[in-house]
């Protein structure tokens, strides 16, 4: 089996058409169509059934289509980062998190990253989850890491790492800091600040009108950043990841209430190419005991 065949085949299952696929792969459809004959003979059976208009994979190709595309990713891989190690040039990763997202846990992930490549190119981007996930299909951010994006596409792929718990957060002369934890009719009345892009935030808020908890007024905020700096400020409360840092005066208590927390995943394209930052992170967190405790 040659990797050459492989790729043919590949062509042929996104174009179901063998003259697109052959023009995709720079060569005649005569050569296209005898090297997955070539293949299908060592397989043992048909990989498509050639009709006029309304070619498809048999049974057999539709089997053999995600262990041959994943052969081709690692073969690929393989190349890359063997390449990039002989050649010791710059390495790049495009990292993308939800606004509300910590960057805490996957910070040694990162720093394993500097000391493997001898140049190494780093970007994150943040914003609402529609954006980054039109990033990610565009090749603009390499991994995307959060819930599972909304837009369910079919090429991308999924890997569970952890569920990422909350808590609540408030300063430590607030008097409930003196419980190590807090129940929901403890919020009543409470000046509880509020993300309205961040579906936790929206979830508790819903809960507790839904269990009759009345609280002052929402302050809302667009940013993590700006809502901390308010709260350190304040005697309010807010909502946070518990694995997420606190500075100054901030502590935080469990809620004795509903679990808005959710499954953490790093999100992939599958079928595109990974570059070796990417495939040395992804098999790190992916590899990792998420066993996490809060900063």
């Amino acid at each position: 089996m040659e990797v050459q065949q492989i790729r043919y085949f590949l062509a042929a299952a996104r174009e179901l058409n063998f003259t697109r696929a052959a023009m995709k792969c720079n060569v005649s459809q005569p050569s296209l169509t005898r090297a997955i004959g070539l293949l299908e003979r060592e397989l043992g059976g048909e990989l498509f059934r050639r009709e006029r208009n309304l070619t498809h994979l048999t049974d057999l190709g539709r089997r053999m289509l995600p262990l041959l595309n994943q052969a081709i990713e690692n073969a690929d891989q393989a190349s890359r980062l063997a390449k990039a190690i002989r050649s010791n040039k710059v390495v790049s990763l495009g990292l993308a998190l939800r606004d509300g997202i910590p960057l805490e846990p996957f910070v040694p992930h990162l720093l394993e990253l500097v000391r493997s490549f001898a140049e190494f190119d780093f970007k994150i981007k943040r914003g609402m989850p529609a954006d980054l996930e039109g990033e990610m299909k565009e090749g603009k951010v390499d991994i995307l890491l959060g819930p599972k994006p909304e837009s369910h596409w079919d090429r991308f792929e999924y890997w569970p790492l952890y569920h990422c718990e909350y808590s609540l957060v408030f300063r430590a002369d607030h008097p409930m800091s003196r419980r190590d934890t807090i129940c929901i009719d403890d919020l009543k009345g409470s000046n509880l600040l509020h993300r309205p892009d961040c579906g936790v935030s929206t979830h508790l808020r819903a809960h507790l009108e839904h269990a009759g908890i009345e609280l002052k007024p929402a302050m809302e905020f667009a940013r993590d950043d700006d809502l901390i700096t308010y709260l350190s400020s304040s005697q309010a409360i807010a909502y946070l990841p518990t694995i997420s840092y606190l500075r100054g005066p901030l502590v935080r208590r469990s809620l004795d209430g509903p679990d808005c927390g959710y499954k953490m995943y790093a999100t992939t394209v599958g079928g595109r190419q990974r570059g070796p930052a990417l495939t040395l992170f992804l098999n790190q967190i992916r590899a990792a005991d998420w066993k996490l405790e809060a900063a």
